[in-house]
């Protein structure tokens, strides 16, 4: 399986995986199996498709990453939320199904819990003209996906609980889907302004983690309460709202004061917003002109300062496990100048993936075009030092490319371990 833009879409590509509507959410277009045609590439073109997965050669194992039975159940997640959406923007009482959020949330973690090599963020499912959909169904994906490596930390961060409580992820699953519901209820004002200007500094855009709180509590767990109202706190204790305490002073929340639901949020959300700059308008994407920041780009911009103080550095290698800087299916370039795709990552040295080196023109994209029987030349660039990844997603990545200063710098399994054993500083930077 190959990951393609629809730019790179070519007749004769035969799909690997299903295309479901971006807007329409849990429609299914396109299944499995169907070779695409002109009349179709237009189409999904039109429609503002994201991406396609294709077949190719000796490239199937990929389909275990990029499982269709995981991708309906976030498209199940993606409806449900803007289901919610809809019921809150047009009524001032809106009654949330909170139930059936939960049993979305649930059947995504039993695929996850069925498919665990698909427990990866590779792709998007939603337009750019939904941004607050596309980032919440994204914040809550990635959430889970944290979670689910995190059950360690989150026995250690929540210790007053059962150990099997402790790790259920459920409510921060339906924190993440709701985490900005408040947005929804602000006044006209207040969002012109924040579109102009995106000041998080702005009193009345900070309101909005208090609306949604008081809009879902009693209705959810409060752990998911108090994540969306703390997903705007900081690890430096920087962030938003500040607590009163009993005298009436306020105080800032900082490190594991913050709950470990609202941290884990946080770090989504962050890693959202940087991939989709909000300089990133609509005009620019109708133009053909607008692609995400890179991955590679996010995570490196994640670990310098400002932000690298913002967030839980436990929990930042847990998004290195699960949003790899260079996905397996993505096509690169590399410095060499020749072209391959992605075919394995490693999580404690993200920017040096396995790559399969392919032809170097679109067309030999299309299934059948390359001989099942030829060699195929795979790298590992962990072993082949002064080669790196020049492109990937037709831009620059080469002043992105970050690699560990120490051993187990970005090793998450290695920070459980020590966790567990109750040794060594899990907080360190």
């Amino acid at each position: 399986m190959l990951r393609v833009s629809m730019v790179q879409a070519r007749p004769g590509m035969v799909l690997a995986m299903a295309i479901y509507h971006p807007k329409r959410h849990g429609t299914l277009l396109l299944k499995a199996g169907v070779e695409l045609d002109a009349r179709t590439i237009m189409r999904l073109r039109e429609i503002r498709c994201p991406e396609l997965w294709i077949r190719y050669p000796k490239l199937d194992f990929i389909a275990d990453i990029v499982n269709p039975e995981v991708f309906k159940a976030r498209a199940e997640i993606t409806a449900q939320i803007a289901e919610a959406f809809d019921e809150i923007t047009r009524h001032s009482a809106a009654v949330l199904d909170y139930a059936a959020y939960r049993r979305a949330i649930v059947g995504l973690l039993d695929k996850l819990t069925d498919h665990p090599k698909a427990a990866l963020f590779v792709s998007e499912m939603v337009d750019l003209d939904q941004p607050a959909l596309r980032h919440a169904s994204n914040v809550c994906f990635l959430c889970l996906l944290m979670g689910i490596r995190l059950d360690f930390y989150l026995v250690r961060e929540r210790h007053r609980l059962d150990p099997t409580k402790a790790r259920d992820v459920t409510s921060l699953g339906v924190a993440a889907m709701l985490h900005d519901v408040g947005m929804l209820r602000m006044d006209p004002k207040t969002v012109e302004r924040w579109n102009q200007s995106h000041d998080e500094s702005d009193p009345g855009w900070r309101e909005h983690v208090r609306v949604g709180y008081e809009l879902i509590r009693g209705g959810v767990d409060p752990s998911a309460a108090a994540a969306v109202l703390h997903h705007h706190q900081r690890f430096d204790g920087s962030g938003f709202p500040r607590r009163r305490t009993l005298s009436g002073e306020t105080m800032a929340l900082r490190g594991s004061g913050i709950h470990v639901f609202a941290r884990l949020i946080a770090v989504a959300d962050l890693f959202d917003r940087l991939r989709h700059p909000e300089s990133a308008t609509l005009e620019r994407a109708d133009e053909g002109e607008y692609q995400p920041m890179p991955v590679v780009r996010t995570l490196h911009a994640m670990l310098h300062k400002p932000y690298r103080q913002w967030i839980d550095p436990v929990i930042f290698k847990a998004l290195l496990a699960v949003a790899p800087a260079y996905a397996p299916g993505t096509i690169v370039r590399l410095s060499d100048g020749s072209r391959g795709v992605v075919s394995a990552f490693t999580p404690t040295d993200p920017c040096r993936p396995s790559v399969m080196r392919l032809p170097d023109t679109d067309d030999s994209l299309v299934a059948g075009a390359l001989d099942d029987e030829a060699e195929a030349e795979v790298m590992d660039l962990t072993k082949t030092r002064g080669l790196e990844i020049a492109e990937a997603d037709g831009q620059d990545v080469r002043p992105y490319n970050f690699y560990p200063s120490h051993s187990g710098e970005f090793d998450l399994a290695a920070t459980g371990r020590s966790m567990i054993r109750g040794s060594g500083n899990v907080h360190a930077a």
